[in-house]
């Protein structure tokens, strides 16, 4: 329960409700109020009234579903949204809330059919293809995944996290062009992208350009101090060299960040041990 003061629109819409409680327009206002205000359960008994009064409004079960959303009661949010669905079956919006539901509830294949009507409905969403695309990654449809990741860039080309997707299931199928095409076009988009920083250093290091390769690992960690893998990967790129203390400072550096670290510590033994 939100224990936080209510505002005077709260307050006025509540002694508004006593007066008229038969007034259900104003209880919806009030009932609406509460939700963008977080106070859930007193929204949802509000709601809760409505739907009894007026069981065929489906606005009236879409909030109930946002509210178990909200309180992360996933079933309980399904059942809202398909009432909702039900009663307005063409709202992009119902069907994409009820997807995302059975999306989290990891109901793969009615999520998929969800999704996909919800872009039937909208078919510019691009939230909807990111998402079936992930779906489809699960399932390992993996042409079917990077139809949807394409999509949601059409969409809105500053999706990182689509293009994201997108690569590496372009680096699985081995179209490494393409990989790297859209993990520099993340780096261009967000500049603290670590990870497309990382996974760009590597390819290369793959791909025979050791040299390259530590460039994009020095920025990973400059973005990401936290980053412990391109640390090791470094460390390990300075010893192929034969460069010992090189080795030994990006290893104390990471330690800094991380003092705990088993990884670091093993890592630092490995290489006193050559040393002494």
């Amino acid at each position: 329960m939100n224990n936080t003061k209510k505002p005077t629109k709260l307050n006025e819409l509540e002694e508004l409700i006593r007066k008229n409680p038969s007034d259900s327009k104003l209880r919806a206002c009030y009932a609406e109020t509460l939700l963008n205000e977080d106070f859930l359960n007193e929204s949802f008994e509000q709601y809760s009234i409505l739907f009894r009064i007026d069981p065929n409004n489906p606005d009236f079960c879409f909030n109930l579903g946002i509210i178990n959303e909200k309180q992360n009661k996933i079933d309980n949010a399904i059942n809202y949204y398909q009432k909702a669905v039900n009663l307005c079956p063409d709202d992009p919006d119902f069907r994409y809330s009820l997807a995302f539901m059975l999306d989290k509830k990891g109901e793969i294949d009615r999520a998929i059919e969800e999704y996909k009507k919800t872009l039937g409905l909208d078919r510019d969403d691009s939230n909807a293809h990111f998402n079936v695309g992930c779906l489809y990654v699960k399932k390992e449809k993996l042409e079917l995944a990077k139809k949807h990741f394409e999509a949601a860039i059409k969409i809105n080309p500053d999706d990182v996290y689509a293009r994201f997707n997108l690569a590496f299931e372009y680096k699985k199928a081995g179209e490494i062009q393409k990989a790297l095409q859209q993990y520099n076009k993340i780096t261009e988009i967000s500049p603290d992208y670590s990870w497309a920083y990382y996974n760009i250093g590597c390819i290369l290091l793959e791909h025979g350009d050791p040299d390259k390769a530590e460039n994009f690992f020095k920025k990973t960690v400059e973005v990401n101090p936290k980053d412990l893998e391109a640390f090791k990967v470094l460390s390990d790129l300075a010893i192929a060299k034969n460069n010992h203390e090189k080795a030994l400072n990006y290893l104390e550096t990471a330690l800094i960040q991380s003092p705990e670290s088993g990884d670091i510590h093993y890592y630092l033994a490995k290489i006193y041990k050559k040393i002494i």
